[in-house]
């Protein structure tokens, strides 16, 4: 067993080495041609789309709701404190966020998951002709 492990100590690192050669610029021509593509050609379209964000107060949240307000979407920003999320409101809307609704709820309470859900469809409409 020991001669078999000293074997594959000496054969695998540069197998590795050799694999990862020949693979990472491979990767990297298909990485960087697919960011290409993804940047210029796709471009998803959300006006009149509604994106709900809970945690909207600060880190992740904040920034994924400038990044939607960015794109003119209507945003519902959720937090346990509305008052924590009205600058972030406000920053949506100059952004250029078509619509802003801001509710406190808690998603650990499946009533308040229930409420904001109802809210948003309320307001929004149910987006079906």
């Amino acid at each position: 067993m020991d001669l078999i492990t000293t074997a594959l100590n000496f054969v695998v690192p540069p197998a590795n080495l050799v694999m990862l050669t020949f693979a990472w610029p491979t990767l990297t021509f298909f990485d960087t041609h697919e960011w290409i593509y993804n940047t210029f050609f796709t471009s998803e379209d959300m006006d009149n789309k509604v994106v709900v964000i809970t945690g909207a107060f600060s880190g992740i949240g904040e920034k994924i709701a400038y990044a939607y307000a960015k794109r003119r979407a209507n945003l519902v920003l959720i937090a346990r404190r509305e008052h924590r999320i009205r600058g972030i409101s406000e920053s949506a809307r100059r952004l250029g966020a078509r619509h802003v609704l801001i509710m406190a709820a808690d998603v650990v309470k499946e009533d308040d998951c229930r409420r904001f859900i109802n809210e948003t469809i309320n307001y929004f409409g149910c987006g079906k002709p």
